[in-house]
């Protein structure tokens, strides 16, 4: 037999995420070491109280785990998109050559994609201003193609970063919700038999404690997935804003500054430490709050469709959650993932993109009032957009396709029109998809504003990461 004060969460899951008898008749590993005797407690050497916040805490650090290093994560992603990323997209966009931000077709990897053309190509039909504009645009774009492939890497290290912890989030919420489920389907076994225990529990703990424990977790999950669901609005907000100073919309750079100081105004609280509670009036309110959500969900449809599902599958096996938690290997496959995947990685308009993730952010919170003023802002800028697009064709047409003079024009058209809204402008790249861009800005003074805000934020002022050697080139 193993050393019994050497305890794994796997096997304390033999109690707190299964039913009583699954942990005597699903675990190979176990029936081999013990045989015919029923299950080991875990902890063993701990009793009394401090069994119960042993318990309570070596079950629900895992979870904690996940959020502080998503949050950490997701921080060092950021760091690099406000200190270098929003300088490198604006100099993408200033080369006039195509660029598209999206994920991959096997949803690995976040990347900026562009092609800059090797050789200089005329064809039959170009007029004089036409291989002039050319000319001039190849050799802005040969220009910078090395500082340029240097920037892609950076930012495709923290795009994909923001991915990989993006599925890692929305995992633990998927299966944060099924070991609730599994929380409470025990919880109605004990009030069946009292006396259907996994093991045998220790020198002064009761059942009255161990039936605490379950609701204490049941509570401190739905806390934990609340917390983990503002991360990943706040990864998807950031994500989409890079996403639209690419070609299909060629939106002014500096709107990520804004989503991120909104992120950081929000500012999701840290993970809640793995403790019991010490406090007792604590702990009441927290089993109040945990015997009303085992209620609700006792109630809801979702449940009572996943028990049918379970007796269907004989049951989940020990451990089921913490190591769904330990691998997050697969890519999730919920709906709110394939949403989030289409946003990222579609062709349609921008705009409404932006409307899709409005009901995934968190209401109430900085960042779902900057996606709001977004959407509010480019319907006005698209009421203006049409004159700025057609003052560009009117130089067209007068012979002139110099990337200065359509800017010039565009700007113009812009600034008498736009009354206050804020325009890209700032390259042919841009103007040429004035009626496609996202407005972030409600005039140039925000600008400044939100630019000194964010730089006096830990996103600017603390170091940036250091990215691994031998990346890719973009």
């Amino acid at each position: 037999m193993s050393d019994p004060r050497r305890v794994t969460r796997r096997a304390l899951l033999g109690g707190f995420a299964t039913f009583p008898l699954v942990a005597l008749v699903s675990s190979p590993a176990l029936l081999a070491a013990c045989g015919s005797r029923p299950p080991e407690t875990p902890l063993a050497h701990l009793y009394g109280r401090e069994w119960v916040h042993g318990a309570y805490k070596l079950y629900s650090g895992k979870y904690a785990d996940v959020q502080t290093s998503a949050d950490e994560s997701s921080q060092d992603a950021y760091r690099v998109l406000a200190q270098k990323g929003v300088v490198a997209l604006d100099a993408l966009q200033s080369r006039d050559v195509p660029f598209y931000a999206r994920v991959d077709g096997g949803g690995r990897a976040f990347s900026i994609e562009r092609k800059v053309p090797e050789r200089l190509m005329f064809t039959a039909g170009m007029t004089d201003a036409d291989r002039k504009a050319a000319e001039a645009a190849w050799k802005k774009a040969r220009d910078h193609v090395h500082t340029d492939y240097e920037e892609i890497r950076r930012l495709d290290w923290a795009l994909t970063r923001l991915l990989a912890q993006l599925q890692r989030i929305r995992n633990a919420i998927e299966e944060g919700r099924v070991e609730q489920y599994r929380l409470v389907e025990q919880l109605l076994e004990l009030k069946k038999d009292p006396k259907g225990l996994p093991y045998e529990l220790p020198f002064q703990v009761t059942v009255e404690d161990y039936e605490e424990i379950l609701v204490l977790l049941v509570e401190r999950l739905e806390d934990d997935r609340a917390h983990l669901a503002q991360i990943e609005a706040d990864i998807i907000a950031v994500g989409m804003t890079v996403r639209a100073t690419d070609a299909g919309s060629a939106t002014l750079a500096a709107s990520i500054r804004k989503v991120l100081l909104a992120v950081v105004e929000d500012s999701a609280a840290p993970a809640r430490a793995p403790l019991f509670p010490a406090d007792e009036g604590e702990k009441a309110k927290l089993l109040g709050a945990g015997r009303e959500l085992v209620a609700k969900i006792e109630a809801s449809p979702e449940f009572a469709k996943w028990r049918a599902d379970e007796r269907e599958k004989k049951l989940a096996a020990v451990g089921a959650f913490l190591q769904a938690l330990d691998a997050m290997t697969g890519l999730p496959t919920s709906r709110v993932y394939r949403t989030v995947l289409d946003v990222w990685r579609g062709d349609h308009d921008y705009l409404g993109y932006l409307q899709t993730i409005v009901a995934i952010v968190p209401h109430g919170g900085k960042v779902a009032l900057v996606i709001n003023e977004a959407i509010e802002y480019t319907q006005k800028a698209r009421k203006i957009a049409g004159t700025v697009m057609a003052t560009v064709d009117t130089v067209k047409s007068a012979g002139s396709l110099s990337s200065d003079a359509l800017v010039a024009a565009a700007t113009a058209a812009a600034t008498k029109e736009a009354k206050g809204l804020v325009l890209n402008t700032a390259s042919r790249f841009a103007v040429e998809r004035a009626e496609k861009q996202l407005s972030f800005f409600k005039d140039n003074a925000e600008i400044q504003t939100v630019t000194d805000a964010l730089a006096q934020t830990d996103l600017v002022q603390k170091a940036m990461p250091t990215l691994p050697v031998g990346l890719p080139k973009g």
